[in-house]
């Protein structure tokens, strides 16, 4: 695990670098209209900096469930060539750090069933399954100017925080 890593709220200036790191996952128009949900207060973004790069990002809403406890963690994407290095874990625990600042302790996320490797990452944090997978859909910004609906199997889990 590394630790000279910086994490904070990303700003619309990382832009170019999040395209460089996360591309080709990632179009540029996606990671804009990321930013363009943080201004309307849909996420909250934080990016993860290692030796002047833009390493990966991880989106928390900044609502809670209807429980008054629960936040939902989404959107983790760490470069290609970054993987495998605990950078998902360190954004991972700032979320979980942020959530637990802001005075909730539940954490939640939706993973798609077929993404053994991200399971087995949230499992080994703690987090654990919750109910039956089910799908879920979402849409994403192509850099053509088109959107591309995804229908996923996800599976939820949770993790009780402090």
């Amino acid at each position: 695990m590394i630790n000279a890593s910086n994490i904070r709220a990303a700003t619309e200036s990382d832009l170019a670098a999040l395209v460089q790191s996360l591309a080709p996952e990632l179009a540029r128009a996606q990671l804009k209209n990321r930013f363009t949900e943080q201004r309307a207060g849909f996420r909250l973004i934080l990016v993860l900096e290692h030796k002047n790069e833009l390493a990966g990002t991880i989106s928390i809403d900044p609502g809670v469930d209807r429980d008054g406890f629960t936040h939902r963690l989404f959107a983790l994407d760490v470069g290609q060539r970054f993987r495998r290095q605990g950078f998902a874990t360190q954004l991972i625990r700032a979320v979980e750090e942020h959530v637990l600042a802001d005075g909730h302790t539940t954490l939640r996320l939706d993973v798609a069933i077929d993404n053994t490797a991200a399971i087995n990452l949230y499992k080994k944090l703690g987090y654990e399954p919750v109910g039956e997978p089910t799908r879920l859909q979402w849409s994403i910004q192509t850099d053509g100017g088109s959107s591309e609906v995804i229908v996923d199997t996800c599976q939820r889990m949770v993790k009780r925080l402090g």
